[in-house]
């Protein structure tokens, strides 16, 4: 009769330690992706080279500047990714204050990172224009951008990550986590961005305020202790 193998558990002590490990894991995560989400929009805004996404403006982009197309389809697709997890690190730390306000930024910060994602496909796509007639190529993107699908898809989520961040921005003072500066500049940002007129320059500049409201927010989860995270609260 052979000898039964002896089968390994974990211990409570092994699962004691992966616990905090995974959690710190995650709020470094947390942190990275509310630094890079606008960091990356930063890089983006100089070197987009599709204009107002109009027919003539895309065929020029994807014929002449296709590696800078290419870019920042990449920047903007792994930007509206990130905002997965920046949404969800500022969701964690307002649980109380603030808690209404997260909740609408949440919705509206994950819909504008699928808009995000729109846009880098639609770059992606022009990549395919050069090649075939230019006027062919110039008037199927402009159908593209005339169709009612489009409009009542893409476009409300495009608005929708002007809107989350500035929902954001608030609800991060209101929960306690950065000064009365914080939604100021991210309201500043959104104004610029979204309402006003302004050059390219303007866009950079807007990308530069939301990068350093939510680069602090990073920078400040990334610095918790574990506790702090958690939200352990001392015995009274």
């Amino acid at each position: 009769m052979s000898a039964s193998t002896p089968t390994a558990t974990a211990s409570p002590a092994d699962a004691t330690t992966r616990a905090p490990v995974a959690r710190r894991l995650r709020r470094y995560m947390s942190g990275v992706a509310l630094i890079l989400f606008p960091a990356l929009l930063v890089v983006e805004a100089p070197i987009d080279p599709a204009g107002d996404g109009t027919g003539e403006e895309m065929y020029a982009a994807a014929t002449g500047h296709s590696g800078a197309l290419a870019i920042a389809a990449a920047l903007l697709f792994i930007s509206g990714v990130l905002m997965i997890p920046a949404v969800a690190a500022i969701l964690h730390q307002a649980r109380d204050r603030g808690s209404a306000l997260a909740n609408i930024g949440a919705v509206l910060g994950v819909l504008g990172g699928f808009g995000h994602a729109a846009i880098a496909m639609f770059y992606l796509f022009a990549l395919a224009l050069p090649g075939g007639d230019q006027a062919q190529m110039e008037s199927y993107v402009e159908r593209i951008n005339a169709s009612a699908a489009v409009g009542a898809v893409v476009f409300p989520l495009i608005l929708c990550f002007a809107l989350g961040v500035l929902v954001l921005g608030w609800t991060a003072w209101r929960a306690g986590l950065i000064g009365w500066w914080g939604p100021v500049a991210t309201t500043v940002a959104v104004i610029v961005a979204e309402v006003l007129p302004l050059g390219p320059a303007f866009q950079v500049g807007a990308n530069v305020l939301a990068t350093a409201v939510f680069g602090y927010l990073g920078v400040r989860v990334i610095r918790m202790t574990d506790t702090d995270w958690v939200g352990v609260r001392p015995a009274a």
